[in-house]
């Protein structure tokens, strides 16, 4: 009878980060994390912990395990930092829409300028460039949108999909908060306890408030009707749209979002704007000093939307030639434009498809401001483009930022000045503006 030799089957067991107890456990904080939260370690695995700050010492318990980091919650300070303060907002620690309260606002500014520093210098830059543009870090948000289910009215709650009901935000324009206050219970009644959707409120630069609902399912158009009565000025119900069937639209005038001096945007709530109207007027005047636009010079504008820049090109002498996907948009830049006798063509392209970019013959000069997503396509067709040789990027995402500087830089641009915009005091959220010369 064959022998058969025996196979040894045992292998090295793989070393295994240990995991975060689920008792209390000590830690101290080294840093925070691109989202705002307190980075430790635990036996060399990264824990993240929501409301801890830098230099301090915390009790803390595990909430989330992962292969590669763990997550835990605060339960107790053992230590403060110093630059720790007590929240604006009474409603801090349930809602979700801020993430930096408890920080105080120059460490903000310093964590924010801090991570796009290490975009510029990560793409040849310097950090000596970078600016820093702010306004109030209150009552900065001409708009906002809040959630509605099962009777309440209110911004979704940390890590989870509930609601918080909001009866006032520090962060809002004051118009939107009497606003909210004034209409609250009017647009509880018009949900009633089963339906949910959205509520959208948009300030102008005359108080008026405009509000814009998105509902699941049908419109009862008699009811909105109603609705629209009951709302007090200087708010109105602008429109009501649903899932399904038609929409309820009123007859009131669009609203007016002022960009520099009496340059206004006409839009509708529900368009794209810049929440923080004093920051924006700030990024808007920069990229015009970068850019210095010279009389009857080819400017194109890419993610354009209302004309946000387009207008104060125009204003300035340029000819400019703005792109964007929205059609309701480019329809009313378009509109606005004539209205105001400028020399802008806009056009309808998306940004995202390499087939429909094109560049203006003869332009020089370019201004792009996309979403998170960034602009990889376009910047390949910037950075291939011989003709251009200044860009002004904003941005509100630093990963994607760096991205598309690392395209632009591989094909002869630098850096020469950028800047961190606060659009969102009081979140992580980082707008930046990078001005690019070759």
């Amino acid at each position: 009878m064959a022998k058969h030799r025996a196979i040894n089957t045992f292998k090295p067991a793989k070393k295994i980060a240990a995991k975060l107890s689920s008792l209390p456990i000590e830690l101290k904080i080294d840093s925070l994390a691109d989202d705002g939260r307190g980075v430790a370690r635990h036996d060399n695995k990264v824990v993240f912990i929501a409301d801890a700050l830098p230099g301090e010492t915390v009790l803390a318990k595990a909430s989330r395990l992962h292969k590669r980091f763990d997550e835990a919650e605060l339960l107790e300070i053992i230590t403060a930092s110093a630059d720790r303060v007590a929240p604006v907002c009474a409603i801090y620690d349930q809602c979700g829409g801020c993430q930096l309260q408890h920080l105080n606002y120059p460490s903000q500014l310093a964590y924010k300028r801090a991570k796009l520093d290490k975009v510029i210098i990560g793409n040849g830059g310097a950090a000596a460039e970078t600016a820093m543009l702010q306004a109030s870090d209150t009552q900065y948000r001409h708009r906002a949108r809040l959630s509605y289910y099962k009777g309440q009215l209110g911004f979704k709650a940390k890590s989870s999909h509930n609601i918080v009901a909001v009866e006032q935000c520090p962060l809002l324009e004051n118009p939107i908060n009497t606003a909210l206050a004034q209409n609250r219970n009017a647009i509880c009644r018009y949900f009633g306890d089963k339906a949910k959707g959205e509520v959208s409120f948009s300030a102008d630069r005359d108080g008026r408030v405009g509000i814009h609902i998105q509902k699941d399912g049908f419109v009862d158009l008699k009811r909105s009707e109603q609705l629209a009565a009951d709302i007090e000025a200087p708010a109105f119900l602008y429109s009501v749209t649903g899932s399904k069937g038609p929409a309820w639209l009123g007859a009131s005038s669009p609203l007016q979002y002022q960009t520099l001096n009496a340059l206004t945007l006409r839009y509708q709530p529900g368009d794209f704007t810049q929440v923080n109207t004093a920051v924006n007027r700030q990024i808007i005047d920069l990229c015009l000093a970068w850019l210095a636009p010279q009389p009857d010079e080819q400017i194109a504008d890419y993610f354009c939307g209302l004309g946000n820049f387009s207008l104060a090109l125009a204003n300035a002498g340029a000819r400019v030639s703005g792109f964007d996907a929205g059609e309701s948009m480019i329809r009313s830049a378009t509109q606005q434009a004539l209205d105001a006798g400028l020399p802008i063509d806009y056009f309808c392209v998306d940004l995202f498809d390499s087939a429909a970019i094109t560049i203006p013959p003869g332009c020089h000069k370019v201004i792009l401001d996309p979403p998170r997503a960034g602009a990889k396509i376009l910047c390949e067709h910037l950075a291939a483009n011989k003709v251009v040789s200044r860009i002004a990027y904003v941005s509100c995402d630093p990963a994607t930022l760096a991205r598309d500087l690392a395209i632009l830089s591989a094909a002869g641009f630098g850096i020469a000045q950028a800047a961190m915009a606060d659009m969102f005091p009081h979140t992580h959220h980082v707008e930046s503006v990078v001005f690019l010369t070759r």
